[in-house]
């Protein structure tokens, strides 16, 4: 990886890896792609201020800083397509045989249950991204979790192989530090292709709940602002995450 890949942070314990990175850039502005892990988060969040459950020891909790001003604000879901993918991609090279899917906006499956998830923060000045950070969480050795937990699974589930956190901590910021990259370099049409081959439910007759009713819909795209786009009988509709959710 180019030597601007170079700073990692590992820290024993941390209330949250996003909080810690975010203190960081205020105080020191770190090098693009710098990453920070834990062995253990006290007070982990996924999106809308959910938890995330994390046994010590266990898992990958890492954050990474970019600071993407060559991407207009409008199209910051860009770099959340890409981030996805890149963890994709890691868990690719681990699980060949497991169908990995990115369920909109942030969980990535394995198998059908969830392995993954992404928790992205950003500083906007103006038209301008002063930076972002990336929280990424994934159950690598971990073999047991919360019933409160919907369909988890692991690495080490699907394998039955334990893992090395840091050697697999950095094989995974080298996979989305790729595909930031193709982003820089101007490849989105492939970052969208590979994004819309992963998205669970596109052009799938699925069921949903929106706006506290159940409907049947299907996924045709994500718009540049990362709303779904869905079609159902009565018309097609854009939505964010408060306003749906997967039922089946």
């Amino acid at each position: 990886m180019d030597k601007k890949y170079c700073d990692i942070i590992h820290l024993s314990q941390v209330s949250s890896t996003n909080e810690y990175m975010k203190e960081l850039v205020r105080r020191d502005k770190p090098a693009e792609g710098t990453i920070v892990f834990t062995d253990h988060q006290t007070a982990g969040k996924g999106i809308d201020s959910n938890t995330w459950e994390s046994e010590a020891g266990k898992n990958i909790l890492m954050s990474v800083v970019c600071y993407p001003a060559f991407i207009p604000v409008e199209n910051q879901f860009r770099i959340s397509m890409a981030i996805g993918l890149g963890i994709k991609d890691f868990l690719k090279s681990h699980l060949p045989h497991e169908k990995i899917m990115i369920k909109w906006p942030n969980d990535i499956l394995a198998g059908g249950k969830k392995i993954a998830g992404i928790l992205i923060v950003n500083e906007i000045s103006g038209s301008k991204f002063e930076h972002l950070i990336a929280g990424i969480g994934l159950n690598v050795n971990q073999l047991t979790f919360s019933e409160d937990i919907p369909d988890p699974t692991s690495m080490a589930i699907l394998t039955g192989i334990s893992f090395d956190l840091e050697e697999e901590t950095l094989k995974l910021r080298d996979c989305v530090l790729l595909r930031y990259e193709q982003l820089r370099e101007g490849m989105w049409e492939l970052i969208r292709t590979d994004y819309y081959s992963s998205l669970l439910g596109l052009n799938e007759s699925r069921i949903y709940r929106y706006k506290g009713n159940e409907i049947n819909a299907v996924i045709t795209g994500v718009d540049e602002f990362g709303r779904l786009q869905l079609e159902t009988d009565s018309g097609n509709i854009v939505c964010d995450l408060k306003e749906i959710s997967f039922i089946l």
